[in-house]
């Protein structure tokens, strides 16, 4: 078990608070906000963490860049390089299939 998986399965036992408040910690580390492929919309719409939370609710529709190979939080859990454009195209959790 790699350590996304282990993200994800402490995510998947926490209760909803519990694991929004997990997904809030991790959001410092988050650059979804300043990727060149994010855009008003998903600010306005307070759209990020596409890594877990999955591709933007409509707002984000352009693969304009990437910087998912370059987060603190995707380095960390060893994700981002072979899977990224989280926002476009899905969660880590989505892409592996």
């Amino acid at each position: 078990m790699d350590e996304f998986e282990k993200l994800i399965e402490e995510l998947n036992q926490l209760n909803e608070e519990e694991g929004l408040k997990k997904i809030k910690e991790l959001e410092k580390d988050c650059v979804c906000p300043v990727c060149p492929s994010y855009n008003e919309c998903a600010n306005r719409k307070h759209e990020n963490m596409f890594c877990i939370t999955g591709k933007s609710d409509g707002c984000i529709s352009m693969e304009l860049g990437c910087l998912c190979p370059t987060c603190a939080l995707a380095q960390k859990y060893q994700i981002g390089v072979m899977y990224n454009f989280y926002c476009h195209r899905g969660s880590e959790t989505e892409q592996r299939g």
